[in-house]
């Protein structure tokens, strides 16, 4: 069976039309009806989605990259943010068992492409945002509310640093999710980069750290 016929099978197996399987991918109707047809093929981050959404068998796939460990800014944000776990789990009439991060049973992987749809990797665990073009999230179990990225400018010790960059809503039942990356196109950014997911009011999830800069003398 060729991928066309796999995206059609497992698309019209959950009751979707070309329109709506469209628009939770971000591409046009046209897009999707060249991909069923064999005429074209999926590529960079919209492949990844449909490997996100569907079971595929997609040959010439090589297996996801391990995600890397924190830097030193990644384990002081997190000391941080335990540190506030912590303080609210001591106030009077606090509970620990009313929250449920349960951030070992849930990740999240960000994914970065360019504007050819390429996958975008670090150079020296650094990402050149002037290369990015969109950032690629996909999760494990459920489907979260809301999707935060958010920017701590290199050389931060604390949170009042960090800046809210792009709040997005995410539709029941999606497994992935493609954010733009205007936000990162400016001068003098530097610092580390993460996405936090809301399953929920006690329910937060946070990704990886990632290292960023930008500079389009370098693309």
């Amino acid at each position: 069976m060729t991928l066309g016929e796999q995206i059609k099978q497992q698309r019209e197996a959950q009751n979707m039309t070309q329109e709506e399987l469209a628009e939770q991918l971000g591409v046009s109707r046209q897009a999707v009806s060249k991909w069923e047809s064999g005429t074209a093929q999926p590529q960079g981050a919209n492949r990844a989605a449909l490997r996100a959404l569907f079971s595929l068998d997609m040959p010439g796939d090589e297996p996801r990259p391990a995600l890397r460990g924190l830097t030193i800014g990644g384990w002081i944000t997190a000391a941080v943010l335990l540190a506030a776990l912590l303080g609210t789990w001591l106030l009077p009439g606090g509970n620990p068992t009313q929250t449920q991060p349960a951030p070992e049973s849930r990740t999240i992987h960000v994914r970065f492409y360019d504007e050819n749809q390429e996958e975008v990797l670090s150079e020296a665990l650094w990402y050149n945002t002037a290369k990015v073009d969109s950032l690629l999230i996909d999760w494990t179990q459920g489907t979260p509310d809301t999707a935060k990225l958010f920017f701590t400018p290199a050389g931060s010790e604390t949170m009042e640093d960090t800046e809210l960059l792009l709040t997005k809503s995410i539709s029941d039942g999606n497994v992935s999710l493609l954010l733009s990356a205007d936000c990162l196109h400016r001068e003098a950014l530097s610092g580390d980069l993460y996405i936090q997911l809301s399953f929920g009011d006690k329910d937060i999830v946070v990704s990886d750290l990632y290292n960023v800069f930008y500079d389009p003398s370098i693309i």
